[in-house]
């Protein structure tokens, strides 16, 4: 295990492994079709929720890149490729330490931190994935209120939300400039949804969302009208790298359980891992494991130091995902039938690696936003 990210958040894994073997995976069965209130009650009580809410406001101060390592945790456990972004949901709360106000925090951060609050990012809508500044959903100011209509869909814990942040058009005239964010209540009048059966992830709680004249205070914007687009930018970077370091979790917790099974396995009278082809295969995969690791560790640092850039950015989430889903193919491979069977850890890892590669900016979209630089003289 690399002692990249310090003594203290290697201590803290320890903290959030526990917790996965202890609090989830036994109840793995259970879980499968959704998170319940001891899920996140568990969670909060491991310290896991509000990890990087200031200790003025109860809240533990841990460096953010602690969203890594319980990413990373997430990945290595059983649970992670059917719980799928759950716990990534308190990405959200780094917008409410940076943007919110006084009473917005005093209102809402002592529920996430015990548990009682689940949060969801809508941002995604049928129309607009890559190119968020496209959304429709609209929130027009009616006196001390904003009127909120629209959809979003793909909402990660959208189906349980107890704290929906919103990102809405207040500017229909203008595309990112024209955007903001709305701290939605998930009981509040006007707010349904719909949950989406997905190929990984069952018990993700993916969902849509759709607001009927939904009306909420002006208090409630989160930041500045007009300022959604530029809020983003801080903090995808290290939701890109949370999410990469899932990849990572997954790719070596899929290769030692297949090192494990070909080892055992027999066919013809042999070991699967006495033929040359077997043995080639898993080089192959301990290599691209190991080449992630290391570029991990580089992000890690770099992020640290305040030097991650957003090619630094762009390239880790095109490696790392790509790599996960090459490793999991590999590995099912060998499984033979019993690596389709979904009762089986490898199949649900494989099916739950595909969609790391459509997360928070697709590989094309990435390389897009690469090659950018390429074209200036």
């Amino acid at each position: 295990m690399s002692g990249t990210y310090g003594e203290e958040l290697e201590m803290f894994r320890d903290t959030v492994r526990v917790f996965f073997q202890r609090e989830v995976e036994p109840r793995l069965r259970q879980l499968a079709n959704g998170t319940d209130e001891k899920f996140w009650h568990d969670a909060g009580r491991a310290g896991l929720l509000g990890i990087a809410i200031p200790q003025e406001h109860g809240g533990p101060g841990a460096d953010p890149l602690a969203l890594c390592v319980i990413s990373e945790e997430l990945g290595r456990s059983p649970a992670g490729a059917t719980l799928g972004s759950c716990l990534n949901g308190d990405m959200t709360t780094m917008f409410l330490i940076r943007y919110g106000s006084e009473a917005q925090k005093r209102r809402w951060f002592p529920g996430i931190l015990r548990g009682d609050v689940i949060q969801c990012m809508a941002l995604t809508e049928a129309d607009s994935g890559s190119d968020a500044a496209s959304i429709r959903t609209r929130a027009v100011r009616d006196g001390d209120e904003y009127v909120i209509n629209g959809s979003k869909t793909y909402i990660s814990n959208g189906g349980k939300a107890g704290l929906i942040y919103a990102v809405v058009k207040t500017d229909s005239s203008l595309r990112g400039a024209g955007m903001s964010i709305l701290l939605v209540p998930g009981d509040t009048p006007g707010v349904e949804r719909r949950m989406l059966k997905t190929a990984g992830f069952p018990g993700g709680d993916t969902a849509e969302i759709f607001f009927t004249n939904v009306r909420v205070p002006a208090e409630n914007l989160l930041g500045e009208e007009g300022q959604g687009l530029k809020m983003f930018l801080p903090v995808i970077s290290l939701d890109r790298l949370q999410i990469c370091a899932r990849s990572q979790g997954a790719a070596e917790a899929a290769f030692a359980l297949t090192l494990e099974y070909v080892r055992n396995r027999k066919i013809f009278g042999q070991r699967l891992i006495d033929f040359q082809n077997t043995q080639f295969k898993m080089a192959d995969v301990e290599t691209d494991i190991t080449l992630g690791r290391a570029l991990l560790n580089e992000a890690v640092r770099k992020y640290r130091a305040g030097a991650f850039t957003d090619a630094d950015s762009s390239i880790l989430k095109i490696f790392m995902p790509e790599m996960e889903f090459r490793v999991l193919d590999t590995c099912l491979q060998f499984w033979g039938g019993a690596g389709f069977v979904e009762e089986m850890t490898i199949s649900r890892m494989f099916s739950a690696a595909r969609v790391q590669r459509v997360y928070a900016g697709a590989t094309e979209l990435q390389k897009a936003l690469l090659a950018r630089r390429y074209l200036k003289t």
